[in-house]
């Protein structure tokens, strides 16, 4: 009742042109100014379709799909409060706590839209007034990659037991004077994919280890089967959509390497198979820039149960002037709060990520609008707070159990990898790039210069 009477209200707000902006204005629409009602067909399908149906479609993430009239008046009153709430479209990242690439925002313009239409009556409007539906290519974000890579086999997953790690690999033929631009994860069975790592291995160990174990692919322990691709190459996590590398960054890929991808899976109950495909989007252009992955990690966790606010952080130092690329923040199921803050050696702090209410399905790879420039000398800090309580809706266990750090869906983490590129190619060599023993992505520039459209 509270939600209708607040939707009515906005409505016969933006239904007044005495109260600041006329209707029109406020609608973020080319709704008249004598007040014509909202309609779905004119004002709110367009709305949906630029930001809900990625992921609302047949085949894709979303349980039910937003194409149609029908579908959205079924769930018009649910689809009111997400978006008014900011549930939806799913995106963590506060508002001015950085510019990133693809932020998934409604304005509040939007959200009065969909706040009227729905405390109007979800009126279907004229059918000329309908625009043409989205076009997406079936299967992949990105458009249809260059080389498709599939699991040759599917991997049986048994239906109990703890979290698997397993590894699995291809042989990668990247053309001669091609260079990876992108890389797309594709889950055949999404309920079981906590998330994956793609590697590149250059000794032929991952190779041995996979033809000596009889089943598809190798055991692993969550650690990377070999160097992490690069930047946002590197992994996927359930909600993540692939990204290009920014302008002058690409991948080149080693001779004789072996690509290799890491497949952490939890069981669901009941037997289930995966069998995974990764795409490849390649470009002409070799790097131009280096870039390398930096890590803040903390592993000192051990939360007891019932702990509301225990606090994980970790810092580093940068030793040369850069260029900051883009962030990859993780938690597990407890996490509560994240925030990545820069402090310069002269001024004031600069904020560059804030996740104020945690959700472990909503995992994104933060690339900035535009790089943020650091000087040498920068300590830059991870800050998290977990939630081992039971006032916590997302707490995989009732009643709270003690919870540690570890890789495992019921263990904690508290990670984030950081991107940067020098400011001066000279400095590139002085960045500590395998910290905590880890082989983070590296992307070293080719020293050629770009071809001019």
């Amino acid at each position: 009742m509270k939600t209708c009477v607040a939707a009515l209200a906005v409505c016969l707000r933006l239904m007044h042109p005495g109260h600041g902006m006329n209707a029109a204005q406020s609608l973020g629409s080319p709704m008249d100014a004598d007040a014509e009602p909202v309609t779905f067909n004119r004002h709110v399908a367009p709305i949906l379709f630029n930001h809900c149906a990625e992921c609302h479609r047949p085949g894709e993430v979303a349980p039910f799909s937003l194409l149609t009239y029908a579908e959205v008046k079924k769930r018009a009153k649910s689809i009111q409060e997400v978006v008014s709430e900011h549930l939806m479209p799913p995106w963590k990242s506060v508002a001015g706590q950085g510019s990133f690439v693809g932020e998934r925002r409604l304005t509040e313009s939007q959200i009065s839209t969909i706040t009227c239409w729905v405390a109007q009556g979800m009126v279907e409007g004229r059918a000329e007034d309908l625009p043409t539906g989205p076009t997406f290519v079936e299967g992949w974000t990105l458009g249809q990659p260059d080389i498709v890579l599939t699991m040759p086999e599917p991997y049986l997953l048994p239906s109990e037991g703890g979290d698997i790690f397993r590894n699995f690999v291809f042989d990668l033929h990247i053309p001669k004077g091609k260079y990876i631009k992108a890389a797309e994860f594709r889950p055949s069975n999404r309920r079981v994919v906590h998330h994956v790592q793609l590697c590149v291995d250059t000794t032929g160990r991952a190779r041995k280890s996979d033809e000596a174990d009889p089943a598809p692919g190798f055991s692993g322990s969550g650690k990377p089967p070999g160097q992490l691709f690069p930047g946002s190459l590197a992994t996927w996590t359930p909600g993540r959509n692939p990204m290009q590398l920014p302008d002058g960054l690409s991948m080149p890929w080693p001779d004789g390497a072996d690509f290799v991808v890491q497949l952490h899976l939890s069981p669901s109950g009941k037997p289930e198979i995966e069998q995974s495909s990764i795409g490849f989007y390649l470009t002409d252009e070799p790097p131009v820039r280096s870039m390398a992955d930096l890590l803040l990690i903390d592993m000192k966790i051990d939360v007891p149960p019932g702990e509301r606010s225990y606090r994980t952080w970790a810092k580093l130092i940068l030793p040369i002037d850069v260029e900051l690329v883009g962030l990859f923040p993780h938690m597990h199921r407890i996490g509560k709060e994240f925030k990545i803050i820069a402090h310069p050696l002269h001024g004031e702090p600069i904020p560059l990520l804030w996740i104020r209410d945690w959700d472990f399905n909503w995992q994104f790879y933060y690339q900035f609008t535009n790089p943020i420039k650091l000087e040498a000398g920068t300590r830059v800090v991870m800050e998290a707070v977990h939630d081992n309580s039971a006032e916590n809706v997302r707490n995989p266990n009732h009643p709270p159990k003690r919870v540690k750090w570890g890789e495992e869906t019921t263990d904690e983490m508290s990670v984030a990898f950081l991107q940067v590129m020098p400011v001066r190619e000279a400095d590139f060599s002085r960045i500590d790039m395998e910290r905590h023993g880890f082989q983070l992505g590296i992307i070293r520039a080719s020293g050629k210069k770009p071809s001019v459209p």
